[in-house]
């Protein structure tokens, strides 16, 4: 028996004790263990006699033994990538549900209750609308939108502040004593967890405390100064709601988008394509984040990812639960302060890496 021979039975021996007590902790599940136990068994086998492995590989046609251990270890690596990621993605996701949780109750702890109820308001129509906001860093705009959405007539804003390090919470509890008869709600992640989890929080907040809002839609809304209030006012001139979501598009008729670089526009482009082969839902604009939701559509809608990923799952939502949808045409003003709030472009192939790992892969 070589030494190699003898640490690969004596290593493999200490994995399998590993996984019968990973297993007997539930640590591991049984496909795991059986992955596991299994491929170190043969690992063991083929130490103790060459020969075999021989005999072995010529079954596959293999010119050498030890190319099938190559191909076999890809394959367990591939496989225990997977598995580290997945793990990993979900830790990410329970310490943004905890962050989340957390936000939500000290944000409802803060109010009066009976002040809250006092400010609502139900004989305009535009008092059935909350604003869901999120914002990182966006003391140069946020009071701009805070203004912007109270001069249009609305009267309920939700801002998620998602853990800024600048002047916007000042900003935004300013706001609230200036716009006192409106219902200005403030919350804050105690750290950035980034694009769809600060609008997760937003949608657990509107289902866990609805009967206080007394609203029957909500609007998402970007706090970077791109989306224009007045865009509503399609929805509101609508004779018959027959959707029960709204997304926004930059390309319909009545439409207007300004400064959008070539090639951000090609992706955008690309991106109705991806929508339809993995969402099954072809619309003209899938990451656009102008959307009004019905409040039973909110409950229906449960969405995992933290980035822009969310603009993939919430279609599948749509689609999946066949929640009725349409869009709708917004007028998109792009400056040089909201453009150079985007994400870098070669971002766009992340995402839909992303995508695939979601669709396919994740657990």
């Amino acid at each position: 028996m070589t030494l190699l021979q003898f640490i690969s039975i004596v290593a493999g021996f200490v994995f399998l004790l590993f996984s019968i007590d990973a297993f007997a902790r539930k640590k591991l599940n049984l496909l795991h263990f059986l992955v596991f136990f299994g491929g170190t068994s043969i690992i063991i086998i083929f130490s103790f006699s060459q020969n075999l492995l021989n005999k072995f590989w010529s079954f596959f046609g293999l010119a050498r033994g030890a190319d099938l251990i190559v191909y076999i270890s890809i394959v367990f690596l591939a496989y225990l990538y997977f598995e580290i990621l997945n793990k990993i993605t979900k830790d990410v996701y329970n310490l943004s549900k905890f962050v989340s949780f957390t936000a939500i109750e000290n944000a409802f702890n803060s109010l009066s209750v009976q002040e809250l109820v006092l400010k609502r308001k139900n004989k305009d129509p535009k008092d059935d609308f909350v604003f869901l906001i999120r914002s990182y860093n966006e003391e140069a705009t946020i009071w701009e939108i805070i203004d912007e959405i109270s001069g249009a007539g609305y009267s309920k804003i939700i801002v998620l502040d998602d853990g800024s390090t600048d002047n916007t919470e000042l900003i935004i509890k300013s706001k609230k004593q200036e716009l006192s008869w409106k219902i200005i709600i403030y919350i804050k992640h105690s750290i950035n967890r980034w694009w769809w989890s600060a609008n997760k929080t937003l949608f657990e907040f509107v289902r866990k405390y609805w009967k206080y809002l007394d609203s029957s839609w909500f609007v998402t809304f970007d706090a970077d100064g791109q989306m224009d209030a007045k865009d509503l006012e399609y929805f509101l001139n609508l004779k018959e709601k027959k959707s029960q979501v709204y997304l926004g598009s930059r390309f319909m008729p009545w439409a207007s988008v300004s400064w959008i670089p070539i090639v951000r526009r090609i992706i955008l482009f690309w991106a109705r394509f991806i929508t339809f082969i993995f969402n099954w839902i072809f619309i003209s604009d899938p990451h656009n984040g102008f959307r009004i939701i019905s409040f039973n559509a909110l409950q229906e809608i449960k969405i995992y990812s933290d980035n822009m990923t969310y603009a993939s799952e919430i279609l599948d939502e749509i689609k999946w639960k066949n929640i009725p949808y349409e869009e709708f045409p917004v007028n998109i003003r792009y400056t040089k302060y909201s453009l150079s709030k985007w994400q870098k472009n070669s971002n766009a192939i992340r995402i839909l890496l992303e995508i695939i790992y979601r669709k396919f892969f994740f657990r």
